[in-house]
């Protein structure tokens, strides 16, 4: 874990450490959801323990907003945060909607300053560490990876409520070959014909925010700033593979702006 994350998720345990469970969690009891075995084990393990597969039930459970509903799942955020951190996500699904309880909360408005501040500090430094992922294509620029790390984040994001702005400024004053590489990496894997990014999360549940946050990045990456950064990365590229994801992706910006 880089040591900004790491930051950021001892952070998170610090501000939200005012929320102890009370009794019980709730989760929905139904047969596919939650057992009572699980339901105990949620209850009772330390925090910092709690497994990402037990997690990821509560993460799916159907159960409803309310108050407590609201503080448990404060009490549960800084494992979530850690878990995601690690690359252990809980959640069946992937990254991408395990934060979309949060969208229930509204935290931007309606929580503390001090706890939506952890939360945006926690989301800026995981896609500080997503773009330094590195992007590795073949030798004919094409990637194996079925989704772009930094796109999976902003998707996360998204879903959870977040703001996607602070994030692309950041992406904006990253200027290492790895943040352009998932720029061209996102290009290249668009459905452009469809004006959508590859994630098929992005439009999931209908949800016309997630779908303005797809179009937010759209907007940003469609950008004549994009075809200079790339070309300027293509230009000092020594890998064939690399140079091949570049110049593609230029074409590509260049022929839709």
């Amino acid at each position: 874990m880089l040591p900004e994350l790491t930051t950021a998720v001892e952070n998170a345990y610090r501000v939200f450490a005012r929320y102890p469970l009370k009794g019980t969690v709730a989760v929905c009891r139904c047969p596919v959801c939650v057992d009572e075995a699980s339901e105990k084990a949620l209850s009772k393990t330390p925090i910092r323990k709690i497994p990402a597969r037990l997690l990821a039930e509560y993460t799916h459970s159907a159960h409803f907003w309310d108050g407590q509903v609201e503080d448990d799942f404060r009490y549960f955020l800084p494992r979530y945060f850690e878990l995601i951190a690690s690359g252990d996500v809980p959640s069946n699904t992937g990254i991408e909607t395990c934060l979309e309880r949060m969208r229930e909360a509204h935290y931007r408005k309606t929580w503390p300053k001090a706890e939506a501040a952890a939360i945006d500090a926690f989301f800026l430094a995981r896609f500080r560490a997503a773009l330094a992922e590195p992007v590795s294509p073949d030798a004919m620029g094409f990637v194996a990876e079925d989704c772009d790390a930094a796109e999976k984040t902003l998707c996360m994001v998204a879903h959870a409520g977040g703001d996607i702005a602070p994030l692309l400024a950041t992406w904006d004053a990253d200027r290492n070959r790895a943040a352009a590489c998932h720029i061209a990496n996102i290009v290249v894997s668009a459905d452009w014909r469809k004006k959508k990014l590859r994630n098929s999360w992005w439009p999931m549940h209908g949800r016309a925010d997630t779908v303005a946050a797809m179009e937010q990045v759209i907007a940003w990456l469609l950008r004549p700033q994009t075809c200079e950064r790339l070309e300027t990365a293509c230009l000092a590229e020594t890998n064939e593979g690399v140079e091949a994801l570049l110049s593609h992706a230029e074409g590509i910006v260049r022929g839709l702006i």
